[in-house]
């Protein structure tokens, strides 16, 4: 028999509070919309899985580890088969510290608490569901981010309506993944969206879950308040929301309300697929996880000194200059290694692919190529952070601001498909065995 519970509890954190997303310290000012734990507990027959999304820009490591925790300790669900992943708004609370802005450790202690305690929730309140899965499709608001310049070189987010733009660098991936919930009787409990486009969208001091803030809203007032709507950001390290070809500077202009426009896009497309979706009251469940070895690249003495010099000649809270400071740092910590938690689920034909990076796109779109479920779901920044952007080869060599090396952005050039030989080794052992 298959049950599902839903829950969301706020984790909204004070006034005054550090904000990440960009290379200074923000201090937050006011609320535009509350922020959230979500999850959704799974359970076939008693083989039970939970998804958790956080509006917050990352899911430190120990954030999942306590989460994890505390849901084996008070529920029936082993701790290797929750899964936590963050929406990566940027106007949420600092859960990571750089060498400009500092975690907030005690938020964390309680995040972790609160993350735990809407899975107890969902889990404790789980009832007979049906769950299906479907595809659309929207085009219109995620842009690739890095194009090549007409001078041969490449740059990222190079400005609206730059003259000296050639052509984007590479494709987005247009895929609107839906999960739907619902109860016996077909009353909507909840739905999954996974789409590719980065949450930057807002700005400013003011806290905001962004546009899956936006799409939460839309959901619940076509379905009901009762229905809990979780966003899995797909491979969107090199997506963003800014039309650079055709748009209109005054749409991005920041604080922005884009965000809104964007939400009740993706929420039309949601309800369409969801209406479309057949629901059955079976669905085999079945986790697995790898872990990955990755090494640090290092920065190159030429990188080192010119790094030296901007922090001695940049004033302080310049950017260049904090990208500096990261640099010097990466090269202080030297060589070394990192270990990356690859996680599956899936739920009949429906794959879930957690990876613990902002991946570029076309590694998210290879995953689903190659994948041998009916759907697969990219989860980014999922179970932790173990470096920030995950490029192409290619983009490493052709430069931009992605594979730029900092403190938390230094992994081995060969990530990327290391997580992709890995994600599908692992979908792979997951589909021989449903006949066992």
């Amino acid at each position: 028999m298959l049950q599902c519970g839903v829950s969301e509890l706020d984790i909204t954190p004070s006034l005054g509070s550090t904000m990440p997303g960009y290379f200074n310290d923000r201090k937050s000012t006011g609320v535009i919309d509350r922020l959230y734990a979500k999850a959704l507990v799974v359970d076939q027959d008693g083989s039970a899985v939970a998804f958790v999304v956080l509006d917050t820009i990352l899911v430190p490591r120990r954030v999942v580890e306590d989460v994890r925790e505390r849901v084996g300790r008070l529920t029936a669900i082993p701790p290797e088969r929750v899964m936590i992943s963050a929406t990566h708004t940027h106007t949420g609370p600092a859960v990571a510290t750089t060498t400009f802005l500092n975690a907030d450790e005690a938020y964390l202690d309680w995040l972790a608490v609160k993350a735990a305690d809407a899975v107890v929730l969902a889990y404790r309140s789980r009832r007979e569901a049906r769950i299906g899965f479907g595809a659309g499709h929207e085009a219109d608001i995620a842009f690739h981010r890095r194009f090549f310049m007409k001078d041969g070189t490449l740059r990222t987010n190079p400005g609206i309506g730059n003259p000296d733009i050639d052509r984007p660098a590479g494709p987005i991936d247009p895929e609107v993944g839906v999960i739907r919930i619902d109860d016996a009787e077909g009353r909507p409990m909840g739905v999954v969206t996974n789409y590719a486009v980065h949450t930057d969208t807002v700005g400013g001091t003011e806290y905001c879950a962004d546009f899956p803030g936006e799409l939460s809203a839309y959901l619940k007032k076509a379905l009901g308040e009762q229905t809990v709507s979780l966003f899995m950001m797909g491979a969107s390290g090199n997506i963003n929301h800014y039309n650079v070809l055709s748009g209109r500077k005054e749409d991005y202009a920041k604080p922005s309300r884009h965000y809104i426009k964007m939400g009740r896009i993706l929420a039309g497309e949601v309800l369409k697929v969801r209406e479309k979706i057949r629901t059955s009251d079976e669905a085999k469940v079945e986790e697995r996880n790898a872990s990955v070895t990755l090494r640090y690249r290092q920065p190159t003495e030429e990188q080192i000194e010119t790094a030296r010099a901007n922090l001695a000649n940049l004033p302080e809270g310049n950017v260049e200059r904090n990208f500096a400071k990261e640099l010097l740092e990466a090269a202080r910590r030297g060589e070394g290694t990192t270990e990356a938690e690859i996680q599956t689920i899936t739920v009949g034909d429906v794959a879930v692919v957690g990876i613990p990076a902002e991946l570029f796109v076309e590694f998210g779109l290879d995953i689903k190529a190659r994948s041998p479920y009916g759907l697969t779901l990219i989860n980014e920044l999922c179970n932790g952070i173990v470096g920030t952007y995950v490029c192409t080869m290619e983009s490493y060599r052709l430069g931009g601001y992605e594979p730029r090396i900092t403190a938390g952005n230094r992994l081995q050039e060969e990530t990327g498909d290391m997580f992709v030989e890995c994600a599908l080794k692992l979908l792979g052992e997951l589909k021989a065995g449903e006949g066992m």
